[in-house]
C-alpha cells in the first residue's frame, strides 16, 4: 500500500517515541494499527463489491446476448410456420363454398324442426 522499507519504518517509529514517550508511544501505535486495519478492510471490501459488479454486468451482458439469440431462434422457426397458416387459409378461402353453390344443393332451403317434431 505505502511504500516503506525498513529504515523510514524505524524512523517514524523514533520520531514517534520522542513525540508521545515511551508510555503512551504503544498505545498510539496499537491505535494506528487498528486504524490502518479498518482501513485495509474497507478497502477490500470496496474492491470485492466493485469486483462483484463487474461481473454482474458480464453476466447480465452475456443475459441480454443469449435472449437476443433466442429471439431471433424463435422468429426463424415461427417464419415458415407463419407462411403455411397463410398459405393454408388462402386455400380454405378458395375452397369454401360461395353462396351460388349453397342455394345450388338446396342446404339454403333446408329451415331446421321446429319443437323437436319430426315432419316427413
Amino acid at each position: 500500500m505505502f511504500d516503506i522499507g525498513f529504515f523510514e519504518l524505524l524512523l517514524i517509529s523514533i520520531v514517534g517515541l520522542l513525540v508521545f514517550g515511551p508510555e503512551q508511544f504503544l498505545d498510539a501505535v496499537r491505535t494506528t494499527l487498528h486504524w490502518v486495519k479498518k482501513f485495509r478492510r474497507s478497502v477490500d471490501d470496496v474492491r470485492l463489491e466493485v469486483q462483484r459488479e463487474l461481473h454482474n454486468d458480464e453476466v447480465l451482458k452475456q443475459l441480454k446476448n443469449s435472449a437476443t439469440d433466442l429471439e431471433q431462434e424463435i422468429r426463424d422457426v415461427a417464419a415458415p410456420v407463419t407462411q403455411q397458416m397463410t398459405a393454408l387459409k388462402q386455400e380454405v378461402q378458395l375452397e369454401a363454398p360461395t353462396q351460388d353453390d349453397i342455394e345450388d344443393t338446396g342446404l339454403a332451403e333446408h329451415k331446421p324442426l321446429e319443437n323437436g317434431a319430426n315432419q316427413p
